[in-house]
């Protein structure tokens, strides 16, 4: 199963040449399956910025959903509320985890139903470019 997980992650990022988020990697890309019909699937990640600036993604897409958002877990009055967030910020030379029960890519609106085993495309917006990362379905848990 580590070799799995390794073979993933090497293979989750997936640069547009001369486009790319410069200075931004992701490992440990990966989709949760949801069950048939879902309207919605999370999207986890680790971003590393190698950069010496702060690096900030404005947005995300997907030609497999009607659309991608930022959303965070947050605690307020005792509640877990999720909120929407306009943009993710890696740190210069950081990481910023995105990680069930904290931050995640929301997916909304498949194309279809995903299963383990297949990939999925998203597109993250950076002001220095695009990179496109290509993330395969798990089960949950």
């Amino acid at each position: 199963m580590m070799t799995v997980r390794i073979l993933c992650g090497a293979l989750a990022l997936v640069t547009m040449p001369g486009h790319a988020c410069e200075g931004l990697e992701v490992s440990d890309a990966r989709v949760m399956e949801s069950p048939p019909g879902a309207s919605v699937l999370a999207g986890f990640a680790t971003l590393r910025n190698g950069g010496d600036a702060p690096l900030v993604i404005r947005r995300a897409d997907s030609p497999d959903f009607s659309a991608v958002e930022f959303h965070s877990l947050v605690r307020r009055d005792g509640l877990i509320r999720m909120t929407v967030d306009s943009s993710l910020t890696v740190p210069p030379h950081g990481s910023l985890a995105i990680k069930s029960g904290e931050r995640h890519l929301m997916l909304i609106k498949p194309a279809r139903d995903f299963h383990e085993g297949e990939w999925i495309t998203v597109r993250l917006f950076c002001s220095t470019g695009t990179l496109e990362v290509k993330m395969p379905v798990g089960k949950s848990g």
